[in-house]
């Protein structure tokens, strides 16, 4: 499943932990990636804008869209 498509059924009333599980099970690359930003110390929020600066890429676009429908 990717991300968009995660974001769509969480949109849509999706149960995001169910999705996450999946996800998991699915690409084993999440959970490393999960892991490390427990390890980090970081919230999730912060974890993901840090990559996101770091691999200079811009998410506030989307982080407005997803305010604009109520996620946070």
């Amino acid at each position: 499943m990717s991300p968009m498509q995660i974001l769509m059924q969480m949109m849509s009333g999706g149960n995001p932990q169910a999705m996450l599980q999946n996800a998991m099970q699915r690409n084993p690359q999440l959970q490393a990636i999960l892991n490390q930003q427990k390890q980090s110390g970081m919230s999730m929020e912060q974890y993901v804008r840090q990559v996101a600066k770091q691999q200079n890429v811009d998410i506030e676009p989307m982080l407005n869209m997803l305010r604009q429908r109520g996620i946070k």
